[in-house]
């Protein structure tokens, strides 16, 4: 026979053991939300949603020794595009730097100066053939690295086109991605030291291209027609404002990557739109097809690169096969600009920036991982 006050006791253990339940609830929920990984940011969130059909960082590491090779390809791709332009017009290149570029300024005779442009040629040659084939094998990278950076700033000077500011622009930029790939296969901490400073130098040379690109957009933005028409001025106006639109965007993105600040998902987004501007800018598989077993230019659609020209020189003397060659080269050195910023992607800003720790895929590692 229970007590009288059995049932005030029981009462009592009965409070104790909801409470304590209610305290364990608390705790294993206050311990769910703690370990529920953040979503801020529309990128976080995307990549939180697609983590959850797809464990992104498993398969990024599967495919890491891949894509690595893939992005060093298209880093020297203008230089293997160059290399075989050479090896197959070696005699009409030679001439042209003789009579035209850097060595007709020597004041020497026709025959010396033939001789020279020759030497230096093959020696590019050799650079860059070697130089790319050593890095998409990750062989000597000090060397290759060394060579195809010394191609890269003899070349605007061996063509005379130093005032080209468009192609000098994209050599820095593709200069500060071997920067970039030198700090980290030549240098054993790019922490401190060299190897800091020469990732620094590389962040700094990539938004080279898009400086120019700013200082383009520029202009266009403050040039517009005057017209007395309506839709004339409205369609100049939309022009202003997308310009605008431009111009800060570009110099938004080259002062984060400058600065080291979401440089990499920064340099990831510039890196595709470089390609998407490429392929528009530079189409030059479009410009040729195959007729009866010869190979056709389309002259009337293909447009003359921006290029600098000698004063006794016009567009018009250009043969179509020169301006298919300009389009095809431009091509793959936009390729090779948008290899550097996705090294950026890759490696990330370094030590000296002001964000060092920048996360590119922030997506929680799983439990089973």
């Amino acid at each position: 026979m229970k007590p009288a006050n059995s049932s005030d006791n029981d009462g009592v253990e009965m409070q104790h053991l909801v409470a304590d339940d209610l305290e364990q609830g608390n705790r294993a929920k206050t311990s769910q939300e703690m370990s529920k990984p953040k979503t801020d940011g529309i990128f976080q969130r995307f990549m939180l949603l697609l983590d959850e059909h797809v464990n992104v960082k498993i398969l990024i590491r599967q495919w890491r020794p891949r894509l690595e090779f893939i992005v060093r390809l298209m880093l020297v791709a203008t230089f293997l595009d160059d290399s075989f332009r050479t090896a197959t017009q070696f005699s009409e290149l030679t001439t042209r730097i003789s009579e035209q570029g850097c060595v007709s300024w020597l004041g020497l005779g026709v025959n010396a100066r033939v001789a020279i442009a020759t030497v230096v040629l093959g020696a590019g040659f050799f650079a860059q053939v070697l130089g790319s084939l050593c890095l998409l094998v990750l062989f000597r990278p000090d060397g290759s690295t060394k060579a195809l950076i010394g191609w890269a700033i003899m070349q605007p000077f061996l063509y005379a086109q130093i005032s080209n500011v468009e192609f000098v622009a994209e050599s820095l930029s593709i200069i500060g991605g071997l920067f970039l790939l030198r700090a980290h296969l030549v240098y054993n901490q790019t922490s401190y030291g060299a190897g800091a400073r020469t990732q620094l130098l590389g962040r700094l040379l990539l938004p080279a291209m898009y400086l120019y690109y700013a200082g383009h957009f520029l202009f266009l933005a403050f040039t517009l027609d005057e017209t007395d028409s309506l839709a004339v001025y409205i369609s100049s106006l939309s022009m202003f404002v997308f310009n605008t639109l431009v111009l800060v965007g570009f110099l938004i993105g080259s002062t984060l990557v400058a600065a080291g600040l979401k440089s990499r998902l920064v340099a990831f987004l510039l890196a595709l739109i470089n390609i998407l501007f490429a392929f528009y800018q530079h189409p030059f598989f479009r410009y040729i097809r195959l007729e009866g077993g010869e190979w056709k230019y389309d002259e009337d659609n293909m447009p003359m690169p921006n290029v600098a020209l000698p004063k006794d020189v016009s567009a018009s003397d250009f043969h179509p096969s020169q301006i298919y060659d300009l389009h095809k080269y431009y091509f793959f050195l936009g390729l090779s600009t948008s290899g550097a910023l996705l090294l950026l992607a890759q490696f990330g800003p370094g030590e000296i920036a002001a964000q060092k720790d920048e996360v590119f895929l922030p997506v929680e590692t799983r439990a089973q991982d």
